[in-house]
């Protein structure tokens, strides 16, 4: 019977390989994931400059008053600040990458374009205020509706290529973990002499 039993190197060897393998799955799957999360927060910062401004004539539509009083010179001159405030917006979305709590599925549940919508707005909820300040400084009332919240300055669903590269990462992540544990536990039972 000894003879059909794979000795402990060769089970040591197997579960190294597959620890390999399963790392340079990891390895991959976190590449396409930074790849991901690169373009879609560079996707952002293209966008938002438009968001920004699609937000800002709501309230311009909603508070004519003011928009009026601004005159031709005064609406070209906020939607210049307005276009500034949201270039530097984009660059500090495209910045935050490493700051972002990015979540990962697993084997039993996947990452879906609100999750990832999720993250975003935890990172930049009550961060937009440079967008609003340009509406307030040009005499705009926001009160408590504030037309910069995050998921105003992106698409949604723009966020599947990026949730399916976070799924594949946390995948990756637990077979690494299984086969890790796998190869500690073969490892420790050839050296214990099992």
């Amino acid at each position: 019977m000894s003879d059909l039993t794979p000795s402990m190197s060769t089970m040591t060897n197997d579960t190294k390989t597959a620890l390999q393998e399963a790392s340079e799955s990891l390895s991959a799957a976190r590449a396409e994931a930074d790849r991901q999360i690169e373009a879609c927060l560079a996707q952002i910062a293209e966008d938002l400059p438009a968001r920004a401004a699609e937000a800002a004539k709501r309230v311009a539509v909603e508070q004519p008053e003011v928009t009026k009083a601004l005159g031709k010179e005064g609406v070209a001159e906020m939607r210049s600040a307005l276009q500034t405030a949201a270039e530097e917006m984009g660059r500090q979305f495209v910045a935050a990458a490493d700051e972002i709590d990015w979540p990962q599925g697993t084997s039993y549940s996947k990452v879906d374009n609100a999750k990832v919508h999720s993250a975003l707005f935890k990172r930049f909820y009550r961060r937009t205020d440079s967008l609003s300040q340009v509406l307030r400084t040009h005499g705009y009332e926001l009160g408590q509706s504030d037309p910069f919240i995050p998921q105003a300055l992106y698409s949604e669903g723009k966020f599947t290529p990026l949730a399916t590269a976070l799924t594949a990462l946390g995948k990756a992540s637990a077979n690494y973990q299984k086969a890790k544990k796998d190869y500690d536990n073969a490892a420790v039972d050839d050296l214990w002499g099992e």
